[in-house]
């Protein structure tokens, strides 16, 4: 099978060549038939040009979607790592805010003992005697 100017293989598998004419032929038969081969190759030619147009038309535009798809696909990607991200900075925020507040606490938890013990040590050192220390403090709170 050949193929004709237009990229696509002929039909017929005839030689896309100068035939030659039945010298009982007429010029005007000649003409005709050399006229109806080219007006075949140009419909070839056409239609073939046409049909490449839409093959890549379509490749292209199938591409495009593959690539519209991808970034979006890419975006929600790239959007749940953010979140996931954020998440772990805000867990790390919480949990260290909450240990400053534990520690914060804790220190005044220690330093309203020890203020306690040490208004305790004062009246027994000023009293002389624990048990009248105590009851002093107890009825002053």
């Amino acid at each position: 099978m050949d193929e004709s100017l237009s990229g696509q293989a002929s039909v017929t598998s005839r030689p896309v060549q100068a035939q030659s004419s039945d010298p009982r032929e007429g010029l005007i038969t000649t003409w005709v038939e050399g006229s109806l081969g080219v007006m075949d190759e140009i419909v070839r030619a056409g239609f073939g040009f046409f049909e490449d147009a839409r093959t890549e038309t379509q490749e292209r535009l199938g591409a495009t979607l593959d690539l519209l798809e991808g970034i979006n696909q890419s975006m929600f990607r790239v959007a749940r790592k953010t979140l996931v991200r954020m998440d772990g900075i805000s867990a790390r925020a919480l949990a260290s805010s909450e240990q400053g507040w534990y520690a914060l606490l804790g220190m005044v938890r220690r330093t309203s003992q020890g203020a306690a013990g040490l208004a305790s040590e004062t009246a027994v050192s000023l009293v002389g005697d624990r048990r009248q220390a105590q009851q002093l403090i107890m009825k002053a709170s």
